[in-house]
């Protein structure tokens, strides 16, 4: 890498970046519900919490990023210099706005090449541990949610024979000619 690029130079553009991608959810695979299966075998059939959005229910589908690393050639455009504690800094453009940080210019493709594999293994490395510990964190949702809802279940069961019960005295208790108005 040279010590300062120019306004018109052509160099090389370690590019590293984001790309929106949509995907079928890899926990319901479309299908908007999981199966949950029970120490006791019963199974119970739960709406996906992967691919929810919002307040609304699943879609079956996940907003997810690739991430592109390749050698870009790019011309300088603008550069702004900055004069710090540790030196001066440039700080490059190009057209349409661009800004590129000066550690991802290069002379060559070949080391923006390295660079971008460098970066790229980075990124991997950093993904694996993030989805690793999305699954950790769903797996104890579900079958928290699972608990939660059959114990509901069960209460609102409970609270229903009480209530019918109840209605059941009330009726009881109504004189006989006012049933029928």
């Amino acid at each position: 890498m040279k010590m300062a690029y120019k306004v018109g130079d052509e160099v090389w553009f370690a590019r590293c970046g984001n790309e929106h991608i949509q995907e079928t959810c890899p926990v319901c695979y479309g299908k908007l519900e999981v199966t949950l299966i029970l120490g006791n075998e019963d199974k119970i059939k739960l709406p996906c919490d992967y691919c929810r959005r919002g307040i609304g229910g699943p879609t079956g589908v996940i907003n997810e990023y690739d991430y592109v690393s390749k050698p870009e050639q790019i011309r300088i455009s603008q550069v702004d210099s900055k004069e710090t504690i540790d030196g001066i800094i440039h700080e490059y453009h190009s057209l349409p706005y661009y800004h590129h940080e000066e550690s991802l210019l290069f002379d060559t493709k070949e080391e923006a090449l390295a660079k971008c594999i460098m970066i790229k293994e980075e990124f991997e490395k950093d993904q694996i541990t993030r989805t690793e510990n999305i699954k950790k964190s769903k797996n104890k949702s579900f079958s928290w949610n699972a608990g939660y809802h059959i114990g509901e279940a069960k209460r609102n069961r409970k609270s229903a024979e009480y209530h019918e019960k109840m209605a059941v005295i009330c009726k009881q208790r109504v004189p006989k000619e006012k049933i029928h108005d």
